[in-house]
């Protein structure tokens, strides 16, 4: 399988790149490859989702890399309803490959769902060799639900096309436009600059909701002040899997859609420097990368980090250790932006994911509805306190006393055996629906105040695996990669008394809004290269947890809309992050191993 995708990747560049995978098969033992391809044009061996009525073309590629002319008898099934078979016997020579084009025509009323193009060839060295590709099949687009006042800031014109062609009405306007009369404001493709004009979305804390659709990697970095990758994502992974704006998207149609994304030119803009490999600004640092080759297929172009600060939640992530997020909303106050840098505006060609993914933002953010906010007290060590006010959250101090709805209490390490006399406080407030997030505390700690027994044994912890948690979960938006320890010392796990979550990590009680994070994010020094993206990636989780409680704070990034960049002005250092980037930060450097 992995020859077979080696390949495949190649033969979206160039068959130059072909001819050198090809070789590499004669070192694996495999001097004959049959291969079920893309467009004969374009020699893209991925475009699988497609809506009925719809006709594609795919080709079977047979490579002779073996020391004698060989006969090839091709036969290919797709099964539709009514199977659709052929068949052709080729001969090549020594070094060659035959391509031969295959086209066929969905029905109009064919039902959504999987169908599979098989082929199985029989050479005349008496191998025979079988391959397969998937075909989705796609619902027809129907026209979203939107009933709200609807104003498009969108220079280039780009958004304004794709929601003219799913019937959705709105207002154009420019950046000084008072949107004081609408409900939602959607920021078109392309529509900021650096240094340009941008619309005031400071009622978003009154209520207003902002959708941004693809932006550049500049404007992402500098203008909002985002860490950002121009990596390229042909893949993502649903995060919230049952969040509304994947309803109708299965996993498998989150990856390699039709045409090339447009947001970024298809070769990087780079300088040359050591040893002549190209060279980009990362958070103002000259950083390796390696070409780029086009953006046909992709998914999200230019990814956004997931930030430490703030009430950001990411519904799809992808990248370098899944710490990008291509879709994400922001939620301040009454209202929420929400990010889209998957790449569903403006391509080449249309894929249905893309305009199904599309309607779905446009319905989820003319429904949404704000959550309860709710405010932190915090019991525990110093430190602990001081992290939650880096993270923009206004912690106050818990010394005994009423807890009200309205309120998260956070109990860090040595908390609990404060709060002991406080404990039938507590239990009263957990019965009655009250919201505690523990952090790194031991059994002591926790038997010490909560109303039920907890286990919990120091061991090695280095990661866990789990299962994305739901919209309406305390662990919404949490992913395994959030508790890998790069420190990989022991760890106080849960073991007994709740619900352990991986190798108990994370922990949740049954009958009670109660979260456990057993990885302290102040105990990681961010200072120190081996540790440091544990930081970041722990100091992401515990913001994420507090703000499925409720709990978020303040951030500057609804005053950078309309506020230019000034001279010698670095954002991505303020706000949204909780440590200072260095080259070794970037997981895309590339130094020619």
């Amino acid at each position: 399988d992995r020859q077979y995708e080696r390949i495949d990747m190649a033969f979206e560049h160039s068959d130059w790149i072909a001819t050198v995978a090809a070789q590499a098969l004669i070192r694996n033992n495999q001097p004959l490859l049959a291969y079920i391809g893309g467009k004969p044009a374009a020699f893209t061996g991925k475009d699988h989702n497609f809506l009925p009525g719809e006709a594609f073309q795919k080709q079977i590629i047979v490579i002779n890399n073996s020391r004698e002319t060989v006969t090839a008898e091709c036969e290919w099934s797709f099964g539709l309803p009514q199977a659709v078979t052929g068949s052709k016997t080729v001969t090549l020579p020594t070094g060659e490959q035959e391509r031969i084009p295959l086209s066929f025509e969905l029905p109009a009323s064919l039902a959504p769902g999987k169908y599979e193009l098989s082929a199985t060839v029989r050479f005349s060295s008496g191998e025979t060799q079988v391959d397969s590709f998937s075909i989705d099949v796609m619902p027809g687009p129907s026209a979203p639900l939107v009933g709200a006042e609807i104003a498009l800031f969108d220079p280039k014109g780009e958004t304004g096309k794709l929601l003219d062609g799913m019937g959705v009405r709105c207002q154009r306007v420019d950046a000084a436009a008072d949107l004081s009369a609408y409900d939602t404001l959607i920021v078109g493709k392309g529509a900021l600059t650096v240094d340009g004009p941008g619309p005031d979305v400071a009622r978003v804390r009154d209520g207003l909701k902002v959708i941004v659709f693809e932006q550049t990697p500049d404007v992402l970095e500098k203008r909002f002040g985002f860490r950002v990758a121009e990596y390229g994502l042909r893949w993502v992974f649903k995060r919230v899997p049952d969040h509304p704006l994947l309803a109708g998207l299965a996993d498998e149609h989150l990856r390699n859609w039709r045409g090339d994304a447009t947001i970024l030119p298809p070769r990087l803009t780079y300088e040359m420097r050591s040893y002549g490999r190209p060279t980009v600004k990362w958070c103002d640092i000259p950083v390796t990368r390696v070409w780029r080759c086009g953006n046909r297929g992709n998914v999200a172009s230019a990814l956004i980090e997931k930030p430490a600060c703030g009430d950001f939640l990411p519904i799809l992530d992808g990248g370098y250790s899944l710490q990008y997020s291509p879709l994400m909303e922001y939620r301040e106050g009454k209202g929420m932006v929400l990010f889209c840098q998957m790449d569903v505006t403006g391509r080449t060609e249309s894929d249905p994911a893309a305009e199904t993914l599309a309607r779905n933002i446009l319905q989820h953010v003319s429904a949404w509805q704000p959550a309860q906010r709710r405010t932190v007290v915090y019991a525990g060590e110093a430190a602990g306190k001081s992290h939650l006010e880096s993270a923009g959250l206004s912690p106050g101090s818990y010394q005994g006393g009423t807890l009200s709805a309205d309120q998260v209490l956070v109990v860090g390490p040595t908390g609990g055996r404060r709060l002991a006399r406080n404990a039938a406080t507590i239990a009263d407030f957990l019965r009655a629906g009250g919201n505690l997030l523990a952090i790194g505390l031991d059994e002591g700690d926790a038997n010490a105040f909560l109303p039920l027994k907890v286990g919990i044994k120091k061991q090695e912890h280095i990661a866990a695996y789990f299962e994305p948690f739901g919209l309406n979960t305390l662990l919404a938006g949490v992913g395994p990669a959030d508790v890998h320890n790069r420190a990989a010392g022991e760890v106080p796990l849960v073991s007994a008394g709740v619900i352990a979550i991986g190798d108990g990590v994370l922990a949740t009680a049954e009958d009670a809004n109660v979260v456990f994070c057993q990885l302290a994010p102040w105990k990681f020094d961010s200072t120190k290269q081996s540790v440091k993206r544990t930081f970041r990636r722990t100091s992401f989780l515990t913001t994420r947890l507090l703000a499925n409680m409720g709990a978020a704070g303040r951030t500057a990034l609804l005053g950078r809309f309309s506020s230019p960049v000034g001279e010698g002005e670095k954002r991505w250092l303020d706000g949204l992050y909780l440590d200072v980037p260095e080259e070794w930060d970037d997981p895309y450097r590339f130094f020619g191993w």
